[in-house]
């Protein structure tokens, strides 16, 4: 009787172990396997709305995205044109010149490279002119210049009037009365900036940031999936009106639009990306130009030299710098860089 009992007493301790073991391995497969969930924040920083959407198996998201959004404000408030900005401290140097650091230099080399490459399609140093129309603020009163202030200004712009000490390449000079605007480049370097804090903290971490229209790739949705982007209607009534799609693994995208920031006069539309040749907006036929590139501050730059320079022959170099582009005309046809369509697929 006993012994029956003492068997009972096995049997039932083997049967627990197991079913113990048995839960333990379903549970750690459940959390193991289980969607991860993302976390997103808005805040308005450089001159737009930024979103950060993440996710994390090992870390919290939360302190994930504070610490991108950190990084962000700290980009946003030093290449601003506020006082005591290192881009109001350049302008105001003129050709003294004055000392930059390292990521400033890089920045503004970056940017004089762009400008160089695209032929001054996109050119850090036409702040005067966007001062002059009126789009350097939101808040800024915005109306159609004189043929003769427009003429006077565009004195003082082009790319070549950054200039490098050449012992010192932390030295820089604006010669000609330039002054720099890095806004249009600044944006997407910020994205890129708060990816590599995410990706130093979690190397795991999965999700994107949008910096109004900017937007970077954190990782694969859930690990595995492409984020899909649509490719905004110039002329639609919202964001969800969309034209087309692609889908990102990884790397960059970024859009430039007439439709982001203009004024109509008399019927016509003027809008914000101008061309540094006239002093106008640009009338390339494009209403939108969309690139994608490995990196953000690329894609930023190259969005808006492709928007100016418009299609064919215009923007047939950009793959041969990392970029592709997708520009949407006029008569809404579209043309594509050769291998965009790569990346309107799964």
């Amino acid at each position: 009787m006993r012994k029956t009992n003492r068997k009972n007493v096995r049997q039932v301790i083997i049967f627990a172990v197991f079913l113990f073991a048995a839960i333990a391995i379903f549970v750690f497969l459940y959390f193991k396997n289980k969607p991860v969930e993302y976390y997103s924040r808005t805040e308005y920083l450089l001159g737009t709305y930024v979103t950060i959407r993440v996710a994390s198996k090992d870390n919290s998201p939360t302190y994930l995205a504070d610490a991108a959004f950190r990084d962000i404000k700290r980009i946003d408030e030093k290449y601003s044109h506020a006082e005591g900005s290192i881009v109001n401290l350049i302008n105001e140097a003129g050709e003294e010149g004055v000392e930059i650091d390292e990521e400033t230099a890089f920045i503004l080399s970056k940017a004089k490279e762009v400008a160089r490459i695209t032929d001054g399609a996109f050119d850090p140093t036409i702040y005067p002119v966007t001062v002059l129309w009126g789009f350097d603020d939101m808040n800024s009163e915005k109306s159609v210049p004189q043929d003769s202030e427009i003429e006077e200004v565009l004195s003082t712009v082009g790319y070549e009037n950054i200039v490098f000490d050449e012992d010192d390449q932390n030295f820089v000079r604006l010669l000609n009365g330039a002054e720099i605007d890095l806004a249009g480049i600044a944006k997407g370097y910020a994205v890129d900036s708060a990816l590599k804090i995410i990706k130093s903290l979690d190397e795991n971490a999965t999700g994107y940031i949008d910096a109004g229209g900017d937007i970077g790739i954190i990782g694969p949705k859930y690990g595995k999936s492409p984020w899909i982007i649509g490719i905004r209607n110039p002329r639609g009534s919202s964001e969800q009106d969309v034209i087309e799609y692609i889908y990102l693994y990884d790397g960059s995208v970024a859009t430039s639009g007439d439709y982001e920031n203009y004024f109509v006069e008399n019927g016509i539309r003027y809008h914000h990306l101008l061309d540094s040749e006239t002093g106008y907006p640009s009338r390339s036929g494009a209403m939108s130009s969309t690139v994608i590139s490995s990196s953000t501050m690329l894609a930023d730059a190259f969005a808006t030299a492709a928007f100016v320079l418009g299609k064919k022959p215009g923007i047939t170099f950009l793959p041969r710098n990392g970029a592709l582009a997708f520009l949407i005309l006029e008569d809404f046809s579209s043309y594509k860089s050769p291998g965009f369509e790569a990346y309107q697929s799964r």
